[in-house]
């Protein structure tokens, strides 16, 4: 709510007042505007000037009564303007302002429901890649958090309509479903796919029950991280050297790798050739690791004889400069 709202009603108060001593002045004392206006301010500022001229019973009344109702007034007024400044309600309210601005242009981007341990990975991983996101979140010291960094944000219950029309659900491109409750996963996973059918969904699942029915609510995807943590912790104990591989190529301390996906799309310059005629490792430095079919189906193994189709999605490694050069040559 604007906070200037507060002033309102003392506001109109205090206008009264001035409109019911002008008139006084002008009528009771036959005084001009300039000179009713002029008494007017100096009884509501109780600088104690001299009187224009000298006063009837009639306008000593009227002093009377601005006094003891236009003097209280503007100390309130002001005593409600400088609460605002100390209580720095101004000052959110304009920065809620420029994010409920910033939210409104978002296109494209991604909502994350729920702001736990799950979402702040997420998110960590969104901003590294520099891709657009709003938090959706209960808790109101993630206003605090994302406010200073500048992230949209919406305070609310994720599951309402309402609150994901704010967050743009419409023009969004997915959602991550990252609440710990599942139960409001799969309500949010539900409104969400009510709300944008084309709408990429991953959810966050604790249990294979819960899995089941993400699925059903219309979860594209869905991660349990107690499945996938056990996973990687026996893989670490299995094959320790094969893991930490991975690590070193994938988040080493002198280069780290990126894996980012390329549709080939109609107009493309590289549909139609093979891997080796499209050049993308020697002018990009990129490499193509996978190919996903429009079928559905993956080649793991893609040859530099393997051609490239329309609608084929290309899965590449790289570093960040190296994706962001094959990008260039997707078009």
């Amino acid at each position: 709510m604007n906070p200037f709202r507060r002033l309102i009603p003392p506001v109109i108060v205090l206008f009264i007042i001035i409109g019911i001593g002008l008139f006084g002045f002008v009528v009771l004392e036959g005084w001009s505007f300039l000179e009713a206006l002029y008494m007017v301010v100096i009884t509501l500022s109780t600088v104690g000037f001299k009187e224009v001229k000298e006063l009837s019973d009639a306008g000593r009344v009227l002093v009377i009564t601005i006094i003891v109702l236009g003097v209280g007034t503007v100390a309130y007024t002001v005593s409600q303007l400088v609460e605002l400044m100390v209580e720095g309600q101004i000052i959110g309210w304009r920065r809620r302002r420029t994010m409920e601005k910033k939210i409104s242009e978002l296109k494209g981007h991604y909502i994350i429901c729920g702001f736990g341990r799950v979402g702040h990975e997420v998110a960590h991983e969104f901003s590294a890649e520099d891709v657009p996101y709003i938090v959706i979140d209960s808790k109101e010291e993630t206003a605090k958090e994302l406010g200073e960094k500048g992230v949209p944000y919406i305070i609310g219950d994720m599951t309402s309509d309402e609150v994901l029309e704010d967050a743009g659900i419409k023009a969004a491109k997915g959602l991550i479903a990252s609440a710990d409750s599942d139960t409001s996963n799969v309500f949010v996973t539900l409104s969400a796919r009510v709300a944008n059918p084309n709408l990429y969904i991953i959810a966050r699942a604790s249990s294979i029950e819960s899995a089941a029915k993400l699925k059903k609510a219309g979860a594209n995807m869905v991660v349990s991280p107690y499945f996938i943590a056990g996973r990687r912790m026996a893989a670490m104990a299995v094959k320790p050297v094969a893991v930490q591989y991975l690590e070193t190529v994938m988040h080493g301390e002198h280069i780290e790798l990126k894996m980012r996906e390329f549709k080939a799309e109609e107009g493309s310059s590289i549909i139609g050739k093979t891997i080796a005629e499209s050049n993308i490792k020697s002018k990009s430095g990129a490499m193509i690791v996978a190919i996903r079919k429009p079928t559905g189906k993956f080649n793991l193994q893609p040859s530099g004889h393997t051609k490239i189709e329309d609608g084929d999605v290309l899965i590449a490694l790289g570093t960040l400069e190296q994706l962001t050069k094959m990008e260039s040559m997707m078009s």
